[in-house]
């Protein structure tokens, strides 16, 4: 965490964040570390419990940074209402979607299928750290 704080104090001191920027990736920072260690603190070690969310986190050397967070009570909803769509438009998608390399067949999931990616995703962890200094964190828990 050190090395994390001492970045934000610095991007402060350079004037590329506000002080009110600072303060609420500092309290982040201070939340995340206050947790049990889960993989936002120690990739060996994971939560047990089913994620939530999907966050998107960019800390930009110049200042743009961008922090999103997805419920994936969304995608569940968005599964739901995939059983409004009739058969041959669903038959297209999944064309279109194959075509594209992604071999997913919305005909036949079920919400056991959801679950058990939603799980899944509870490893899922990407970190860019580009020379620039902007880092990118995408993340579920």
């Amino acid at each position: 965490m050190g090395q994390e704080r001492e970045r934000i104090l610095d991007l402060l001191v350079s004037g590329k964040i506000t002080a009110e920027e600072a303060g609420r990736l500092l309290d982040a920072l201070e939340s995340r570390s206050s947790q049990p260690a889960t993989a936002a603190t120690s990739p060996e070690v994971r939560s047990t419990e089913t994620p939530k969310y999907i966050y998107v986190k960019v800390l930009s050397a110049k200042g743009d940074n961008v922090n999103v967070k997805v419920p994936l009570g969304l995608v569940r909803a968005g599964l739901k209402l995939t059983s409004f769509i009739p058969q041959p438009a669903m038959e297209q998608i999944n064309k279109s979607m194959g075509d594209h390399g992604m071999s997913v067949d919305l005909l036949n999931f079920k919400a056991e299928d959801l679950e058990e990616l939603i799980e899944a995703l509870r490893e899922m962890e990407v970190n860019v750290d580009a020379v620039n200094g902007d880092n990118v964190r995408v993340y579920c828990a």
